[in-house]
């Protein structure tokens, strides 16, 4: 009983984080200078902190790791604070220069990297100390001897990992998925379903078969969506082909992934797919407008055959998929 109630509280704790960590992504996209940006940041790296603090308790133990975990934790959250005053600096400076602060995300990609690495450190960690809270870390899905590798990669394997990150990913599609093209509101809402199909996650044959199924035939739709579109000829901007590769290179990890698991018991090629996916998808969330407006303008786009021929003549070469990549 007591188990079941630790369990439906980390399960409600991992929900309301992962809801925090959606909410901070719509809040990245929407930074309009240093101080907008420095506050994400700073929600991120507090929550990270938290987690952090978990480990270090387990890894030091008794008193002595309380006092680690409260002196690291301290420190995580100390820096992350400067960040934010570092931040209120610069948007004083840009004010008094008379000069309107800019957008963080659209010429800042050191600020999208960092939301980027933030989000997934916190679902990294979380599903590490839950795991260790709950004594379900899977260190035997690891690499040979290298003992923190394979903690790393039972971790990110871990149902604390998996089912949270799915979980956020989907809130903050529902925060954006009007703002996308079509063709990439399939694929993005596709992206959780694939995620939560992690054959190492859970144990039993059930599960190992459903997962494995479900993963290869979502991939496998995915891929056949993306054939249609280049078939049908769809003009796809470049930000959306860039996606749509990344996209397909993160499926293939992960296909190889599944493949090293059931043959040699190693899950590490498949936690680094799942990262990628998770970086692929967040990398496609801060920018929104970028894959649709493009396409409206005309701005980056390919053009199908047709229209090219309509704008510049009978003569004029259709636009390739992958030259412009």
């Amino acid at each position: 009983m007591t188990e079941l109630l630790v369990v439906g509280l980390l399960a409600g704790l991992a929900a309301g984080m992962s809801t925090v960590a959606a909410i901070c992504v719509k809040w990245a996209v929407a930074a309009t200078g240093p101080l907008s940006a420095s506050v994400v940041q700073f929600i991120l790296a507090m929550m990270a902190a938290m987690f952090l603090g978990v480990i270090v308790y387990f890894a030091a133990g008794g008193a002595k790791g309380v006092a680690a975990a409260l002196w690291v934790a301290s420190g995580v959250m100390s820096a992350s604070a400067t960040v934010v005053f570092v931040g209120f600096l610069r948007e004083i400076r840009l004010h008094a220069d008379g000069l309107v602060p800019g957008v963080p995300r659209a010429g800042g990609t050191p600020f999208v990297a960092s939301v980027i690495a933030l989000v997934v450190a916190n679902e990294f960690l979380m599903g590490w100390s839950f795991s260790l809270i709950t004594h379900t870390l899977p260190v035997s899905l690891g690499v040979g001897d290298h003992r923190l590798l394979a903690i790393a990669t039972g971790a990110v394997v871990s149902r604390w990992f998996v089912f949270p990150m799915a979980f956020e990913m989907l809130l903050t599609l529902g925060l954006f998925l009007a703002r996308f093209p079509p063709l990439m509101r399939r694929l993005l809402a596709l992206q959780p379903a694939v995620m939560i199909c992690s054959p190492p996650t859970l144990r039993g044959v059930p599960w190992l078969l459903g997962s494995t199924l479900g993963a290869s035939g979502l991939m496998a739709l995915a891929v056949a969506w993306i054939l249609v579109a280049l078939v049908r000829e769809e003009a796809i901007s470049t930000p959306a082909a860039r996606y749509l590769l990344l996209l397909v290179l993160s499926f293939g990890l992960m296909a190889g992934g599944l493949y090293v698991w059931i043959e040699l018991s190693n899950a590490g090629v498949f936690a680094l797919a799942l990262i990628a996916q998770m970086i692929v998808f967040l990398w496609a969330a801060l920018g929104p407008d970028r894959f649709g407006l493009a396409a409206a303008r005309g701005d980056h786009q390919y053009p199908s055959p047709g229209e090219g021929r309509a704008r510049e003549g009978p003569e004029a070469p259709s636009s390739s998929f992958l030259r412009n990549l």
